[in-house]
């Protein structure tokens, strides 16, 4: 039998001593929900490069499988693995996690487990349970790739929000109806009109709600560039987050690093409220700070915030593959910001005392 040292071994021979082959497809659940190629992942398991999102210094992936001659539902792991300070895997902790699943399951995860099978899996530690949205964006998108139906809530949520029921009934509008028509319709230009032209006059909760969603798909540049030039550092911040979030797939344009540019020079001086935008920015569109001066302005920004709020940005950020590098370099740098150069000193400290 093939020697199982990682999740890609063990998903490669799942079932092959039976007569069903198991399936598999993997997704990145840690900031926006995305397929990860099986290649991929393999070349992150095998430390030939890091886990591209990393969110609380973990890996948060969800894994589906499905038995190609049994009739049931896939099964569906979602798994937090701790990532070291380059964002590789964990070897000891992910060897850990496969220990768990092989005591319980064996080599076929798509059997029914016993009663007691079942009770070792849910005491498994590195099991997670998704927020709502996560968890609607994940469902629609393995729906959609699997070519299974569409929840009950999809027909409504499509009609509304292409105009053919009353405003007025929003509130009957699922939220996962709304990832299901985003995840299968964003290309009808119709639906594109739509939402460009209502996004931020439509009830609050729908615009939580399609923020929420959009955030998690790829958008159509049209529909890109169109709420794009809906940012603007007069609208209130409330409306500028609603944007950022649902553009976070346009994060590595030239157009909107640009835009975001513009926006860190102009933050408003209220402190929740740029905080609110900060950590926005930080967590959904990240890839806009892989510009020099983006970053330099965000950092300085983040920096006029308790030692605690920038440490904890920092920290998060610097796991980040695409921002790492300029991250550790703003520490040899002589003419910063006064306040970013004081907070990257205080980290310094910090960091030596407890090491």
């Amino acid at each position: 039998m093939q020697s199982i040292d990682t999740l890609s071994d063990f998903l490669a021979v799942a079932g092959a001593n039976h007569e069903a082959k198991t399936d598999y497809r993997i997704y990145d659940m840690s900031r926006r929900v995305r397929p990860i190629s099986a290649a991929d992942f393999q070349a992150i398991e095998r430390g030939e490069r890091p886990f591209p999102s990393p969110r609380q210094q973990h890996a948060w992936l969800a894994v589906v499988l499905w038995s190609s001659i049994r009739g049931s539902d896939p099964y569906i792991w979602f798994v937090k693995l701790p990532l070291d300070e380059r964002a590789l895997f964990d070897h000891a902790a992910r060897q850990h996690f496969l220990s768990i699943i092989v005591e319980a399951l064996g080599t076929d995860p798509t059997s029914e487990p016993s009663e007691a099978q079942q009770q070792r899996l849910e005491q498994n530690p590195y099991i997670f349970v998704p927020d709502e949205a996560r968890r609607a964006a994940f469902h629609a998108q393995v729906s959609a790739d699997l070519q299974q139906p569409t929840s009950i809530h999809y027909e409504d949520a499509l009609a509304w929000l292409q105009g053919q029921k009353a405003e007025a009934d929003w509130q009957n509008i699922g939220v996962q109806g709304i990832h299901d028509a985003l995840t299968r319709n964003l290309s009808d230009s119709h639906l594109q009109q739509q939402i460009q032209n209502n996004l931020l006059l439509w009830p609050v909760p729908i615009q939580q709600a399609l923020m929420e969603a959009m955030e998690h798909q790829e958008l159509p540049t049209s529909l890109a560039d169109n709420l794009l030039s809906q940012l603007r550092h007069n609208l209130p911040v409330s409306g500028q987050i609603v944007l950022l979030r649902s553009l976070a797939s346009y994060s590595q344009s030239k157009k909107m690093q640009t835009a975001i540019g513009r926006l860190l020079r102009e933050l408003p001086s209220e402190e929740t409220e740029k905080l609110d935008l900060l950590f926005s920015l930080g967590a959904r569109c990240w890839p806009t700070l892989a510009d020099a001066d983006n970053l330099e302005r965000y950092m300085s920004a983040a920096a006029t915030a308790s030692q605690d709020i920038f440490v904890s940005i920092f920290r998060d950020l610097v796991m980040l593959p695409e921002l790492r590098g300029q991250l550790l370099q703003l520490f040899g740098r002589n003419q910063l910001n006064p306040a970013l150069q004081q907070a990257l000193s205080q980290l310094i400290q910090q960091t030596r005392g407890t090491a």
